[in-house]
């Protein structure tokens, strides 16, 4: 299925994306890295850039390792199984649906970093050109989000046989 090859390219790219940007960020930041702003845009709270390095990276690594192992527990599981596959055409889209959103988790994550490098590293630019960043995770997850309804509310096939 097409479906499944795409996602899995999208989380390879993700994967790298992740990697690329964090390092990116971290070659850029300064030694103590802001977290939160103040009324005035200022950052008041602070880490330093190994903990925001490492923590992220853990964070990624974590999450990455979360959903691998779901994602082979439901291919473990048999589709004959009436308990959680209705189908095989099903099971594969679940598969499929759970791939996407580790990739959507994954494009989270780089937003994230990439929002906090740019947000520690104003140089000729204000920070509010790129608060779309912020919007682009949760965009995306309602997408999944709608795709999993979708997934759902969708007939069961009538021949369950591949």
């Amino acid at each position: 299925m097409y479906t499944d090859k795409f996602v899995k390219i999208a989380w390879v790219f993700t994967f790298l994306g992740f990697l690329i940007a964090l390092s990116l960020s971290y070659a850029f930041l300064p030694i103590e890295v802001g977290l939160q702003a103040d009324s005035n845009g200022q950052p008041d709270q602070f880490i330093n850039r190994e903990t925001f390095f490492y923590l992220s990276l853990g964070t990624f690594v974590v999450v990455n390792i979360i959903c691998l192992v779901f994602f082979r527990v439901l291919n473990a599981l048999p589709a004959s199984s009436t308990v959680f596959y209705r189908s095989i055409l099903f099971k594969e889209r679940i598969r499929d649906w759970f791939g996407a959103f580790t990739t959507v988790i994954n494009t989270f994550l780089i937003c994230i970093v990439s929002y906090l490098a740019l947000f520690n590293n104003q140089g000729d630019y204000q920070i509010g050109q790129f608060n779309w960043i912020i919007w682009v995770g949760p965009l995306l997850f309602a997408g999944v989000l709608v795709w999993f309804v979708v997934i759902l509310l969708s007939p069961k096939p009538i021949s369950t046989e591949a």
